[in-house]
């Protein structure tokens, strides 16, 4: 296992999270997130770790590319919007429709009002279909009510 990659993989203990985000990304708060620029090799290990067989791990990769916002992120993103782990799948959500996260508070510029209707339609998670719904009305398009 690479460096980098023991370091996504440390976002699993919480006694070693916050060390190995600094690490890994150079900054953990929201602030200091949307200031860094992150190595590629950084960036790489952050959308392999969207794959690992720990959900805590792939729910803090989603968080740091929700504040990070790099383009880039969009597709891997959108793999998340199947995740067995409903929080997962609300964080995906989240992490393509929520602009104050992002650098510019602006949500990404990502065309993916199919998929959040699909989820809002299938997903069996109230709380993931309530963030599909929200994420639909944060793009600005029309929504059913709460569910």
């Amino acid at each position: 296992m690479s460096p980098l990659a023991d370091l996504v993989d440390a976002f699993a203990d919480p006694k070693r999270r916050y060390q190995a985000i600094l690490d890994l990304v150079g900054a953990i708060n929201a602030n200091d997130l949307r200031r860094v620029t992150v190595a590629p090799e950084a960036r790489a290990a952050l959308i392999a770790g969207l794959d690992h067989p720990n959900a805590k791990v792939r729910w803090w990769c989603l968080q740091l590319m929700d504040h990070l916002a790099d383009e880039s992120y969009i597709e891997p993103i959108l793999t998340k919007l199947s995740d067995p782990v409903a929080k997962v799948r609300r964080h995906a959500i989240h992490a393509l429709c929520c602009g104050v996260c992002k650098p510019n508070r602006q949500p990404l510029a990502v065309r993916i009002e199919g998929a959040l209707l699909q989820a809002l339609e299938t997903d069996p998670d109230l709380r993931v279909r309530e963030e599909a719904r929200q994420g639909l009305q944060a793009l600005g398009h029309p929504a059913p009510p709460a569910v």
